[in-house]
């Protein structure tokens, strides 16, 4: 079954798996992460691809901008010469006339899976429209996609906000990187009747770099994590294996903790692995492989009738 075939059936497990696509100014790193991507295959249901803007945020930048490949670039060549279904993130407030990419997109470059995504600020006046009018357009439109969306579980009003972009044509939504069950917790219970599968979001921590990554891209990161996942607040860190091994463990906490809370009619749930960095593929194959399992037998276990 293809992915939006399979995309509102809750008994049936979803796994992304998402990867940053390599420099755009190094034509090799795209034949690199073909055969590096060629692991995944049997092993999820799409490649998620989010596409890269050089962003202005608070705090110091923990590693230079690069410019990237295009996402349907990189998502064309993984569905012919891979074989694994993709979805491919759009930023769609930076394009002023937004009709031509959607129609291109579900057209000539046959990629119907987006996941569409807002600015940085909501200060800042963009040109092209914001998700929820996007996914208007869209449907005004008349295109075969399925359409996706981002949540941050703890925003305030995150429940309302999904519903309505759900009820202006979003199918599935991915969420933040999650470090805590609290809120991811607090929203699935209040999203009960809802039909849009929610893909819970996981990225490996090795080091203390890829937390300060994370922390600059606005994870909610609570306090105690780094002496918990690296073994100290400054400093010497515990070896990347432990902190891998930790990462991994609070993971499935997490998954537990949302599948053992469960609302009486829950949204179907989802598991996107993120791989973050050039050199976490694989602890974030090490992810895959441990939650994967779990998850499927969660679903299982909670889904099936």
């Amino acid at each position: 079954m293809s992915f939006q075939e399979t995309l509102l059936h809750p008994a049936i497990p979803m796994t992304l798996f998402e990867v940053v696509p390599p420099a755009a100014a190094k034509p090799e790193t795209l034949e690199s992460a073909l055969l590096e991507l060629h692991q995944l295959r049997g092993r999820v249901d799409a490649i998620n691809i989010p596409e890269i803007h050089d962003e202005e945020r608070p705090g110091e930048r923990t590693s230079k901008f690069i410019e990237r490949v295009e996402p349907r670039i990189l998502g064309s060549r993984i569905k012919r010469e891979l074989g694994i279904d993709v979805v491919i993130n759009r930023v769609t407030v930076h394009d002023g006339e937004p009709e031509r990419w959607f129609g291109e997109t579900c057209g000539p470059w046959d990629i119907p899976n987006w996941v569409l995504v807002g600015g940085e600020s909501a200060k800042v006046s963009y040109p092209g429209p914001n998700p929820g009018e996007a996914a208007k357009l869209v449907k005004s439109l008349g295109l075969p996609v399925s359409l996706g969306g981002v949540t941050i579980p703890s925003r305030k009003n995150e429940p309302d906000r999904i519903r309505k972009k759900h009820a202006q044509g979003v199918e599935f939504f991915t969420t933040q990187v999650m470090f805590d069950s609290n809120d991811l917790v607090w929203l699935i219970q209040r999203l009960s009747g809802v039909e849009a599968r929610i893909f819970i979001s996981f990225a490996p921590v090795s080091n203390r770099r890829n937390l300060e990554f994370l922390r600059w891209l606005g994870v909610d990161i609570p306090s105690d994590l780094d002496r918990f996942l690296l073994g100290s607040e400054e400093g010497e860190s515990a070896p990347a294996e432990t902190c891998l091994a930790r990462s991994i463990d609070l993971a499935q906490r997490i998954l537990m903790d949302v599948f053992d809370n469960l609302p009486p009619d829950p949204p179907p749930i989802g598991l996107n692995i993120e791989h973050i960095t050039a050199r976490n593929f694989a602890p974030a194959l090490a992810m895959l492989d441990r939650l994967g399992n779990l998850y499927a037998g969660l679903v299982q276990k909670n889904f099936a009738s």
